[in-house]
């Protein structure tokens, strides 16, 4: 009996949504971003995945930054979004795609994505995807 309890708790704390693509080959501008928000009510995290490629005369990557807030209105500034970690980076080469899969804790009532061209010359093709975890 209680091996089937435990079973049901860690199936019940696997659930996830089916994939969705939010960004579908976007073209970002030199030193440019792209957002979006995530609603998690009843949800615990959120996994984006995103691909990039760059183009082969650019010299930085792409940056993805995560934002709190409480309705969706009033969201944390980027320099204090990064002051406090919610970022990471692709790895970069140029003319690559790379691809990097993040798992991003769902703090507050909405969560906004940006994805940031760290070039300041050349535009970045992006796609993304999340999933939302209970």
């Amino acid at each position: 009996m209680l091996g089937s309890r435990f079973t049901t708790l860690l199936t019940i704390r696997g659930e996830r949504t089916e994939p969705e693509r939010v960004l579908s080959a976007q073209t970002i501008d030199a030193a440019s971003l792209s957002e979006f928000t995530v609603r998690g009510e009843g949800y615990s995290a959120v996994v984006v995945t995103v691909r990039a490629t760059y183009d082969a005369s650019a010299t930085s990557g792409v940056r993805v930054r995560w934002l709190y807030s409480p309705d969706n209105t009033n969201f944390d500034s980027p320099e204090d979004a990064e002051d406090a970690g919610n970022y990471e980076n692709l790895t970069f080469s140029a003319g690559a795609t790379r691809q990097r899969t993040i798992t991003i804790p769902l703090m507050q009532k909405y969560t906004k994505v940006q994805i940031v061209n760290l070039d300041s010359s050349y535009a970045v093709k992006v796609s993304a995807w999340k999933v939302l975890m209970r």
